[in-house]
């Protein structure tokens, strides 16, 4: 094996994580596809109890714009209910950001160019000494930054709970154990 050869395992890994990435993609369009096809295949009609025929695709598709348009003039009729609307957009659109954030980083120490041992990484971001290389300070300061991401993550949904007086005080948890 030359110097410029990669390891066999490194090619394996590598095929593999190209295998993973176009079974994904597969699925996806597959799903979009089947979907969309769905759409345009007749519905047996013999469980309609009301007698009526079920709407063609034609007038599924008026039926979507015309569903479409009346969302839109709903935030002319109650701009109350739209502001909130929009704001719990944001902040779970703020959260999906940050969980795919840390799933993403956490893919990246199982998966990535450099993957070494990730417990070893969180075992020594959560001891706090040092790592023996480059590659094991990176990985304890990214085992370290994804537990805050994390711990943030649950405080802001503590918050948002006490906010939304849904925590109830009366409630305690805990172990039970036998005498």
């Amino acid at each position: 094996m030359s110097a410029h050869e990669p390891p066999p395992t490194a090619v394996f890994v590598a095929a593999k994580e190209t295998e993973m990435f176009f079974l994904i993609r597969f699925a996806i369009k597959f799903c979009f596809w089947m979907m969309l096809i769905s759409l345009f295949i007749p519905v047996d009609s013999k469980d309609n109890l009301q007698g009526a025929g079920q709407p063609g695709p034609i007038e599924a598709f008026f039926a979507a714009r015309e569903t479409i348009s009346d969302l839109s003039d709903f935030c002319t009729r109650k701009p109350q209910a739209c502001e909130t609307g929009k704001a719990a957009l944001s902040s779970a659109g703020v959260r999906a950001s940050e969980v795919a954030k840390v799933g993403y980083e956490y893919l990246d120490t199982q998966f990535g160019k450099n993957a070494g041992d990730p417990d070893a990484a969180v075992a020594a971001a959560h001891s706090g000494l040092k790592a023996a290389s480059e590659t094991d300070a990176g990985d304890a300061i990214k085992a370290k930054l994804r537990e805050m991401a994390l711990r943030e993550i649950l405080e802001a949904a503590m918050r948002q709970r006490e906010q939304a007086n849904e925590v109830d005080n009366k409630t305690q948890t805990g172990t039970v154990a036998k005498k």
